[in-house]
């Protein structure tokens, strides 16, 4: 029985450092979404802020504006017209204004949940 026990403590040495690689590697790709979400809003023009989405506007040389939404899509948070995600893993996505911020709670399919402040 030792034997066995000597034989399996690396595996599980191993397995322990995995989860612990995993739930990182979750937090990085929310991190990054995140930053790719202040990027593409950089240029918009905010016109509203729902409970599941946000409305922004771009303007096009010559033409109407262009309405861009983001939203959930099954476990994304993604990017219309088109479909762009930006976000993924998610289980929610939610959005409330504030004065001068939209506060942005996210929560993964494991069940973390992270809250982040964009600028209007």
């Amino acid at each position: 029985m030792t034997g066995l026990l000597l034989f399996l403590t690396p595996f599980i040495k191993q397995i322990n450092q995995l989860w612990t690689y995993q739930e990182n590697a979750s937090y990085l790709e929310i991190h990054i979404g995140k930053r790719q979400l202040e990027h593409e809003i950089e240029s918009l023009t905010l016109l509203e802020v729902k409970p599941t989405e946000l409305v922004y506007k771009k303007a096009v040389d010559g033409k109407a504006d262009e309405r861009i939404i983001f939203d959930m899509y099954e476990d994304k948070l993604r990017k219309k017209p088109g479909f762009q995600p930006i976000i993924v893993g998610l289980r929610s996505a939610t959005f409330v204004e504030l004065d001068s911020l939209i506060e942005m709670t996210l929560v993964t399919l494991q069940g973390e949940r992270y809250v982040y402040f964009l600028k209007k």
